[in-house]
């Protein structure tokens, strides 16, 4: 028999003194105060083991002595002692693509502030990281404390994460290998964990959600990313290699690469995936039906996790689950179609929706700032709560959103610092004259109130102060698309110039048919209201040269909408070849599949050349601008060759006079021959290519056919020392590289992942505008050149001359050097200008 020494019996001692104490902290935890004698009754401890614990809490901080009900009583009151939840805080953090959001909670798991802020442009880690830091700053000084009482922070980032270090994240690529818990914790003494984001807003669920009574639960994210996680018997399923539930990476799921098709671009078009959950609700069809498409590609994969994990339920996440049963109900019904005869588990919606991840993040703050400040992981991390005790939690979230919307609406120079004249006075129009001073937060007009219109979305969300003022549209129905889009206090006009005569403006966005945009630009800048234009600049090289002498003229900014130089796939090629892996650049090829053309172009007024010239411009001049960005120089000569081979066969023809692409868009209308409703004229190209010299001798071409049947774009690009082709051009497409000489080589000599923060043009969208409104607000540098989209019309309008003269070459003429000039300065001198 080994009998106890000392050391055992000390030990003893200290356990048992330290589960006294945890008994004591629950107890004053779990109400407002309470005296020394309740507090032995309720935890059957002696008063002077109560009296002795609750000291030595009160010296270390987590206590403190409070009035009672019966202060001022006669007699000797009882002393009342409370738990000090603001003592420490905890933070969770939701680092997220697009936007970092923080929440800061006490001990006693009070929610006290929330801190969102946007991450826009090509931001890379290190700044990412310190917008991160930031938003930990600003949680602290919302509850005016220092780092000293930060207990824990948890980050949640989308990758793989082993606690400490990003093993592997696509989404934020430099962030691998970095061990992102030391560099968050700048110094501090307090712990800090890295989870992945799905996990942590499965963890909201099962903690908070929709999920609490269950104790295995599936999660599946549905919105710009597909993902899943797991909680099997109440925790967090991370996986031998902290993979678990990357269900996508099989293909038979449905998830895999379903972001290189055009689903996810059309979910983009119609303003992203939340906005087609609210468009979904208020019965709009082509929201609906791409619901039904997004059920059908998904519910493989979303019934695998169902019957292999069989939880107690699936929580149906990410932007789209606001859609709700018109997402879940649907989902259900397919499921339990692909797994009878046996019941599948029950989808349910998430409770958070985009909070998820920095609440579940927040719950493991408290989990781990717990355990560090009470010495044990015994005691319960208590329960998130919102501050007002008659709110959800959800509510509450939602509250603070909207509340930091208006702030970021109304940040700005002070009311008594602003200048007398009301908001909405009338600018004087001075042709010659530079904009006037801007104001904060800028007001910015939406020219043209249809599918483009949703551009401005964005305004507001870039980190810029900017907000909607006002709309215009010939068609007066626009009205009501406009409250709807902007908010009912939105000024409207069926002439643009009504509002620049009634509504003082700093920009406006212009989103209206191409042979409308010279005149309207024209306007706009000589009233000194900066202009974003939608591309192309115009359908007329003389328009286009218009429009840049007006903006040299007065002096006021000028974007062109070339959002394609923002897209992941492109930026990609451009830094290989700015890097020179593939030498000096000597030709250039694209190849551009428009599966869904007949949709898009010919029905409605792009099919009429009198209208959009041919599709050469109106399509190709995005590409066209790319080739000329990746070759350093701008077409010169050139020859065109097509014709209308299919789509003028079709004699069913409609006039869709107010309608909207997404009125009649669907993937059903194949093949092509079979279309109904096309355009009364069609007298454009569908199949069209051409022929380029630039002005540096790089040679181009470019092929463009609008009835296949898939969607994307294809560029290969050949240097002296290599060459570079792209597969696929959204989120999980590649970049190869070929460099040294060999035999056919599928994969090439390097392989570039792409990876872009939300998809197409959809992410390129958000990018454009938040550069102009910098521009705009402080003059930021551009990545756009005016000039350049000047360049791309001038070029697909000599190839268009060029294919309905039996081919006959062309000779673009270059812009004037003065006006060249004026636009110089714009331009960001840092950005590398390759075959330069």
């Amino acid at each position: 028999m080994v009998r106890n020494g000392p050391r055992a019996q000390d030990r003893r001692v200290t356990d048992v003194r330290r589960r006294n104490t945890l008994s004591c902290i629950e107890v004053l935890r779990g109400s407002p105060s309470t005296t020394l004698t309740a507090l032995a009754k309720d935890t059957g401890l002696s008063r002077p083991t109560v009296e002795s614990i609750v000291s030595e809490l009160v010296e270390r901080g987590l206590a403190r002595e409070v009035p009672g009900a019966d202060e001022g009583a006669l007699g000797r009151p009882a002393r009342h002692f409370a738990f000090a939840a603001d003592a420490r805080y905890v933070v969770g953090l939701d680092l997220g693509v697009h936007s970092v959001t923080g929440m800061i909670a006490d001990l006693a798991g009070q929610v006290r502030a929330v801190v969102r802020r946007s991450v826009d442009g090509p931001v890379d880690g290190v700044a990412r990281l310190e917008v991160a830091r930031s938003v930990q700053r600003d949680l602290l000084d919302e509850v005016d404390a220092p780092r000293s009482r930060l207990a824990a922070v948890a980050a949640a980032v989308p990758g793989i994460v082993d606690g400490e270090r990003v093993r592997l994240s696509l989404p934020i690529a430099d962030w691998t290998g970095v061990n992102l818990a030391a560099r968050l914790s700048t110094g501090g003494e307090h712990p800090v964990v890295i989870e992945n984001d799905i996990n942590m807003a499965a963890l909201a669920e099962h903690a908070l959600g929709a999920a609490r009574l269950a104790d295995d639960v599936v999660l599946v994210q549905l919105g710009y990313r597909i993902g899943a996680a797991l909680v099997l018997g109440g925790q967090v399923y991370r996986g031998n290699r902290f993979a678990a539930g990357e269900v996508g990476d099989f293909s038979w799921t449905g998830w895999d690469g379903w972001c290189e098709g055009s689903l996810l671009g059309e979910i983009e078009q119609a303003g992203g995936a939340e906005e087609v959950a609210v468009r979904a609700h208020e019965g709009d069809a082509a929201a609906l039906e791409l619901l039904q498409q997004y059920v059908r590609r998904v519910a493989p994969g979303v019934a695998t996790l169902a019957m292999v994990v069989d939880p107690e339920c699936v929580v149906l996440g990410g932007g789209l689950s606001r859609a709700g049963e018109l997402l879940r109900a649907p989902l259900q019904a397919e499921v339990e179609r692909l797994v009878r005869p046996r019941a599948a588990a029950p989808l349910v919606t998430s409770a958070f929706s985009s909070d998820g991840a920095a609440l579940g993040a927040l719950v493991r703050a408290l989990e781990v700032g717990s355990q560090d400040v009470f010495g044990s992981g015994e005691i319960a991390a208590p329960s998130l709560r919102a501050a007002d005790p008659a709110a959800s939690l959800a509510e509450a979230l939602a509250v603070a959103a909207r509340r930091q919307e208006s702030a970021d609406e109304g940040a700005g120079v002070p009311e008594d610092d602003r200048p007398a004249e009301p908001a909405d006075a009338p600018r004087e129009a001075a042709a010659g004259a530079p904009a006037a001073r801007v104001r904060e937060p800028l007001h910015v007009a939406v020219i043209g109130v249809g599918a483009r219109a949703r551009l401005a979305q964005w305004v507001g969300r870039t980190g810029v102060p900017a907000r909607v003022v006002a709309a215009a549209d010939v068609d007066p129905a626009a009205r009501d698309r406009a409250y709807t889009l902007f908010g009912p206090g939105t000024s409207f006009a069926t002439d643009h110039r009504d509002l620049l005569r009634d509504v003082a403006l700093d920009a406006a966005l212009v989103c209206t048919p191409d042979d409308t945009h010279a005149g309207i630009a024209e306007d706009l800048l000589r009233s000194g209201v900066a202009v974003y234009l939608e591309k192309p600049l115009a359908t007329t090289t003389e328009d286009c040269d218009r429009v840049l002498a007006a903006a040299a003229e007065t002096g006021t900014p000028l974007y062109v909408g070339h959002n394609m130089r923002h897209m992941a796939v492109v930026r990609t090629m451009h830094e290989i070849v700015a890097r020179g892996e593939i030498g000096e650049v000597q030709a250039v090829w694209c190849r551009h599949f428009v599966g869904n053309g007949g949709d898009y172009y010919f029905k409605d007024w792009h099919a009429d050349r009198a209208r959009s010239t041919g599709l050469l411009l109106q399509k190709a001049v995005h590409d066209i601008d790319v080739i000329h960005w990746l070759a350093g120089s701008t077409t010169r000569d050139v020859v065109g060759m097509g014709d209308l081979q299919v789509y003028g066969r079709v004699t069913d023809r409609a006039d869709r006079t107010g309608q909207l692409m997404t009125d009649w868009f669907s993937y059903d209308n194949w093949p092509p021959l079979e279309q109904t409703g096309l355009h009364p004229t069609i007298d454009v190209e569908d199949t069209s290519m051409m022929l380029m010299r630039l002005g540096n001798g790089v040679l181009a071409s470019y092929e463009q056919c609008h009835f296949t049947p898939d969607y994307w774009r294809n560029y290969t690009v050949i240097g002296t020392h290599g060459r570079l082709e792209n597969f696929g051009d959204g989120d999980g497409a590649t970049v190869r590289v070929w460099n040294r000489r060999t035999s056919y080589a599928e994969r090439g000599d390097v392989e570039y992942p792409v990876v872009a923060q939300g998809q197409g043009h959809q992410d390129a969208d958000r990018l454009t505008v938040a550069e102009f409104l910098r521009h705009v607000a402080d003059g930021a540098p551009l990545t756009t050149s005016p000039v350049m989209a000047r360049d791309a019309v001038a070029a697909g309008i000599a190839a268009t001359v060029s294919l309905r003269a039996g081919s006959a070459p062309q000779r673009v003429r270059p812009v004037a050097p003065e006006v060249a000039a004026h636009f110089d300065d714009d331009v960001d001198p840092a950005a590398p200008r390759p075959g330069t």
